[in-house]
């Protein structure tokens, strides 16, 4: 693939330890974050890995593994367990030796550095904090480890890209409050305005690809202030909160009967037929065509409220 990337990470061969088994910047066509698979190899005795600019997160998914790093924080040793998490932040080289029965399955995510530095800014003012403090060996943080495994499986999925630019945009700020060291900012309030406003461009613009960015900037909030508010405002994060009106917009399309599959796809903005046949039934529990089916026999449990 000849597409440059801002990734530095993608282009290190890895196969003398681990075997990639997934990566989402060829598999899911992701270009926010950077998210791999690895069955990594029982036993690992000089594992370098170089500084890059992203921030780095690994998840043990599968196995257990004693585990040792050596670096400018000097020796450290960990015993890794499904769930537990490791983090590098940007700039800082990394030597790594593990010992394990099976072969340990791990979980990569790469946050880009202008991700983590406008996350710092948003938060602080400076960057500072995004570029130093969020290193560890191995912690156990059930947020984090939801979010990437919620991440695998939408890659998986092939899910759009906005589900991972939204994920990302939360994990950078969760990050950088919980587990940095700095003081947690005071939240901003009296934005509902605002929200109100996001939420109108959403109900105009389904049949749009709307980017956070879009609409964080349509609003005056900068995307890190917009993701905060709009999840403090509504319980749901952007992503999650357009998803629901493009559903809710594809079942009255449904229920119409008018228009073809294709159609009420491009007009709800999905990007094809399968991908709204995919987040249709995931959502509503049958296929849009049974969905029709059952709205046009009357089915009264089907049509619910214009919200």
């Amino acid at each position: 693939m000849n597409e440059t990337h801002p990734f530095q990470s993608l282009d290190l061969d890895q196969s003398a330890y681990a075997d990639r088994t997934f990566c989402s910047w060829y598999e899911a066509g992701w270009r926010s974050i950077l998210l791999r698979r690895f069955d990594d190899h029982p036993v690992a005795d000089d594992v370098y890995l170089p500084p890059t600019d992203d921030q780095h997160l690994v998840l043990v998914t599968a196995g257990e593994s004693t585990i040792e790093s050596f670096g400018v924080g000097g020796r450290r040793r960990a015993q890794y367990v499904p769930g537990q998490i490791g983090l590098t932040p940007p700039g800082v080289p990394t030597r790594l030796r593990w010992r394990s029965d099976v072969s340990p399955r791990t979980l990569h995510l790469h946050l880009p550095a202008r991700l983590m530095a406008r996350a710092g800014r948003e938060l602080w003012g400076s960057e500072e904090a995004a570029s130093s403090r969020l290193d560890a060996l191995a912690l156990t943080d059930p947020v984090v480890e939801q979010v990437m495994l919620a991440l695998d499986a939408a890659a998986a999925a092939a899910m759009d890209d906005l589900y991972a630019e939204s994920a990302a945009h939360f994990l950078a700020v969760h990050l950088l409050t919980r587990h940095c060291g700095m003081p947690v900012p005071r939240s901003s309030r009296h934005e509902d305005a605002r929200i109100r406003q996001a939420i109108e461009i959403m109900r105009d613009g389904l049949h749009l690809p709307l980017t956070l960015t879009d609409i964080a900037s349509q609003v005056w909030l900068s995307t890190f202030h917009f993701v905060r508010v709009f999840k403090a405002t509504t319980g749901e994060t952007p992503h999650r909160y357009l998803t629901r009106l493009r559903i809710q917009a594809a079942c009255r399309q449904l229920a119409r009967g008018t228009r073809s599959i294709s159609e009420i796809a491009q007009i709800c903005g999905f990007s094809s037929p399968s991908h709204l046949s995919a987040v249709f039934t995931r959502e509503m529990g049958m296929s849009p065509s049974a969905y029709r089916r059952c709205a046009q026999g009357r089915d009264p449990g089907l049509h619910g409220r214009d919200d």
